[in-house]
């Protein structure tokens, strides 16, 4: 029984020595949280409990970074600028066990305590020890309903619903939300003060919180079956019999999952039976609806996933040209068409100017254009400390000389998408607006917006139809 317990602590520090290093990564490099695990989990081979735990320590930090930091700033005598960084990282790890998930609290100080020994910073221990001790006492047992200055969001994500209780606090932490909800819901629900001030204006205070309970999960995982190699029957059975919660999404090709999983471990993965994408970026290829024999061009084609779609839908019969300036990422569209067994996929790097990209006209175009990420802000946690308001402006414009430059290779007829994972006008409506009004032979066919957690991400789509 010793020796199992024994194993069992082990395991916990693991998993969060591998957090912990991911966290240090994404401070100190402009990587992914997601991407550096899997880089320390290729090169450690950590257990399968090892691995779901490191991952929800660390994008779980990442997510509520700045509940965390507020917390850890009550607590703390000095300020965050006097303590060094990687002593504040280990903090930060230590709070998310203690206020997030459900190991119990003696367990997070002392792993959190042995954690700064093996890393050899003995002289950190008493430290993290006293703070972590100190926010203990002040979490209480009381829950309530609604949002105050001394109590914490706790958000749980269900395969149909998003539930929020709030845990009291022992003091008022964040500001009171009846005073000033923009600074409450970026303090207690992790976002940006710039951009909780942005969508207090554009959307008022409830769609606020709204968007940014949400943003405090991951998001609900969906599947998009290869309907040329199988259906979605035999793909929803494969998966019930893994013990996966799966049911039939909106589309054929469609699958909801109820569950997070690493779906590379799922029988039919490697033979291309499905892929992950998430409903509304499937729904890029259902409004560009190209047909077998056409001729695709899929401008910022990488990763790829939309573009294996479009040659799904087209039955993978006519060409898809899948162009891109980033070499690495663009591999990743062959690798995934290879793996889908997909042919009609080529794929050709670009300058990022375009000058290069030939003159050649299209039926079909599909721009899924560089952007915020404000849509999708739970799946990719790092974006929303990444981005600004000058950095959206910036965007904007990249995203006009790309959507002209996809324009120009437009087939009469032809038809043509514009697609964003961002809910920014700027980004969206904008763009779209001051291309057309440079574009009298062009026409808005259509719009989508897709609103986050309803019920997966947010982004927007744009068909565009060229008529003359």
């Amino acid at each position: 029984m010793k020796g199992a317990a024994t194993r069992h602590r082990s395991a916990v520090a693991d998993a969060r020595r591998l957090a912990y290093d991911a966290l240090i990564a994404v401070e100190q490099r402009p990587v992914f949280v997601n991407q550096v695990l899997d880089e320390l989990f290729a090169a450690r081979n950590p257990a399968a409990d090892d691995r779901r735990l490191a991952r929800e320590i660390a994008a779980g930090v990442v997510r509520r970074r700045q509940t965390i930091d507020t917390l850890l700033n009550h607590h703390t005598a000095r300020p965050q600028a006097e303590i060094e960084p990687e002593l504040w990282t280990l903090l930060r790890v230590g709070i998310y066990q203690l206020v997030f998930l459900t190991i119990p609290a003696h367990a997070c100080v002392h792993e959190t305590v042995e954690l700064a020994r093996r890393l050899n910073r003995v002289r950190w221990t008493r430290f993290v020890n006293g703070i972590l001790r100190s926010v203990q006492r002040d979490l209480t047992d009381e829950y309530g309903d609604a949002p105050r200055s001394d109590a914490v969001p706790l958000v749980d994500l269900e395969p149909e619903s998003l539930s929020v209780t709030h845990r009291r606090l022992g003091s008022s932490v964040f500001p009171p939300p009846q005073d000033d909800i923009a600074a409450y819901v970026a303090q207690a629900f992790s976002l940006p003060g710039w951009l909780a001030e942005r969508w207090n204006r554009q959307v008022g205070g409830d769609e606020l919180v709204r968007r940014a309970t949400w943003f405090t999960t991951p998001g609900r995982m969906s599947l998009r079956v290869n309907l040329l190699k199988t259906d979605r029957d035999t793909v929803l059975e494969v998966l019930r019999t893994a013990g996966v919660d799966a049911s039939a999404g909106e589309w054929p090709e469609a699958i909801r999952l109820g569950q997070l999983v690493r779906v590379e471990n799922i029988p039919g993965f490697a033979e291309g039976w499905f892929s992950v994408q998430d409903k509304s970026a499937m729904g890029a290829a259902h409004l560009l609806d190209p047909q077998p024999g056409e001729r695709v061009l899929d401008l910022c084609a990488a990763p790829g996933g939309k573009t294996a779609h479009l040659a799904e839908r087209m039955q993978d019969s006519g060409r898809i040209l899948a162009v891109d300036v980033d070499e690495n990422r663009l591999n990743l569209v062959q690798e995934g068409a290879q793996r889908l067994g997909l042919k009609s996929i080529e794929t050709r790097l670009i300058r990022p100017d375009l000058s290069d990209l030939s003159d050649e006209s299209f039926d079909r175009v599909l721009v899924d254009v560089p952007c915020s990420n404000t849509g999708v802000l739970g799946k990719r946690p790092e974006a929303r400390w990444r981005i600004s308001a000058d950095g959206i402006s910036e965007l904007s414009q990249l995203q006009q000389r790309l959507l002209q430059g996809a324009a120009a290779r437009l087939a009469t007829p032809g038809r043509l998408v514009y697609s964003t994972c961002s809910i920014e006008l700027q980004e969206n409506e904008e763009v779209v607006a001051a291309v057309l009004r440079e574009n009298a032979g062009l026409r808005l066919a259509c719009e989508r917006r897709h609103a986050p957690g309803q019920p997966g991400d947010g982004g927007y789509q744009a068909a565009i139809a060229r008529v003359a």
